[in-house]
């Protein structure tokens, strides 16, 4: 690899433009994709089923804690190690990660292949046949195995500032697998079906995936040697994630799971829905400020806290001010979107709808100290705060729940994001970066 090829990690404003930019199209083709998903499963699959298959996600979804938080520590140690010009530590890492994901995803399929013949006594089913759900769960696992395994190659791309051809990758997988998925519902397929559609998907992303990192990189899986103190090093950082991501599910992805026990499974779809509409302002809000971790690992290694702190301040600034005028134009506009988005919408999607833009809002500010907090290597204390903010929010989601209905998980989660993500979080890195808090507000 010559010089002129030298990833910078994002460190230039060109190949961070190029690699937001790329992003969004990103984000927008999949959202246009899950428009379309969506309607087609709620018609053809019917509430319950369209339920069952979120549960069954969500459920799968909390096997990323096998990840241990490794794959965003891969993300900073390659960023860090292109600033200075390390290959030989890079392809030693690219190996000994690869071998920590191998054994993680043989553990994911396990779990789900255990799990599968209780699924019954866990979910509300129905008339929902449980073989086919567990079925389903286990083909769910597999392409959480090939994730882990793809979780190298792209953690890699993403750490020496090469997110806009993981951009592409994603592009191209996320077409192919959700319009397979669309003619596999609309020729009579459920929920099996589904499953083996996103497993072939997940597989052709990673293939593209590897073939990218060997191009511009020029390390494969085999290129380097497996060192345990490197393994040592990205288990003790990903551990303080892991506590991170923990906290992070069980402040938000438990909610279809919290609905689906307390509720009838039915009601899991209002929620869902209302759901992906925050995602939606989340993402397009997040997008190209994510870009930023291996930046500010980058501006760490060559020791420029300045140009941190103005990344830190004018993306915080940029993220709350696209948000809020998206939560406006929902709250005005709601009913009639949902209305030419979906036809029949299912009673309280509106309502919770609006309560989850308004959470997304204000905890803006906290995922940019994530971000920040990760990139420069000091995670502990954004760990301690996520820990404290799960536990409120676990529990005030459960009681909302119980009296509020499917909207509970939201209005439960207010108090935790107002006093921890939207004050306290900013006043943590304003301190680190030796800056008043005053400037930050600023």
């Amino acid at each position: 690899m010559t010089a002129a090829d030298q990833p910078a990690a994002n460190a230039s404003p060109r190949q961070f433009l190029r690699n937001a930019l790329s992003s969004y199209a990103n984000l927008i083709l999949g959202v246009v994709l899950s428009l379309v998903l969506t309607r087609v499963l709620l018609e053809h699959l019917g509430t319950s089923t369209y339920g069952l298959w979120i549960v069954l996600l969500s459920i799968v979804s909390y096997l990323a804690l096998l990840d241990v938080g490794v794959s965003t520590a891969v993300v900073q140690r390659v960023a860090r190690m292109t600033a200075v010009g390390d290959h030989d530590g890079l392809a030693d890492v690219i190996r000994t990660s690869s071998i920590f994901f191998s054994v993680s995803g043989a553990i994911a399929v396990l779990v789900t292949v255990v799990v599968a013949p209780f699924l019954g006594s866990i979910v509300h089913l129905g008339d929902i046949s449980a073989q086919k759900a567990g079925v389903t769960l286990v083909l769910l696992g597999v392409m959480i195995a090939v994730k882990f395994i793809a979780a190298v190659p792209s953690a890699v791309l993403f750490g020496v500032g090469r997110n806009d051809r993981q951009s592409q990758i994603n592009l191209a997988g996320m077409f192919v697998t959700q319009i397979a998925q669309v003619v596999v519902v609309l020729a009579g397929g459920g929920l099996i079906w589904l499953g083996v559609v996103t497993v072939v998907g997940t597989v052709f992303s990673f293939g593209l995936t590897s073939f990218l990192v060997r191009r511009i990189t020029g390390f494969s899986v085999a290129t380097g040697r497996f060192r345990r103190q490197i393994l040592v090093d990205l288990l003790t950082f990903g551990g303080r994630n892991t506590v991170i991501a923990v906290s992070g599910m069980v402040s938000y992805s438990l909610d279809a799971l919290i609905i689906g026990i307390i509720l009838p499974v039915a009601q899991v779809a209002p929620y869902d829905i209302a759901l992906s509409t925050a995602n939606l302002t989340r993402n397009l809000t997040t997008y190209g400020s994510d870009l930023l971790l291996p930046t500010y690992a980058h501006l760490e290694s060559v020791k420029d806290p300045a140009r941190q702190a103005r990344l830190f301040s004018r993306t915080v600034m940029a993220t709350l001010a696209i948000s809020l005028p998206i939560l406006v134009a929902l709250a005005a506009f709601g009913d009639p979107i949902l209305t030419l988005w979906l036809g029949k919408v299912p009673p309280k999607t509106y309502s919770i709808m609006i309560a989850l833009g308004f959470v997304t809002a204000l905890e803006l500010p906290g995922h940019q100290c994530f971000v920040f907090l990760t990139g420069v290597g000091r995670n502990q204390l954004m760990m301690r705060m996520a820990v404290l903010g799960a536990t409120i929010n676990l529990i005030g989601s459960i009681i909302a729940t119980f009296w509020l209905g499917p909207i509970g998980p939201a209005i439960g989660s207010l108090p935790a994001v107002l006093v921890i993500e939207f004050t306290i979080l900013p006043i943590i890195v304003c301190r680190y970066l030796e800056m008043s808090f005053a400037t930050y507000v600023k």
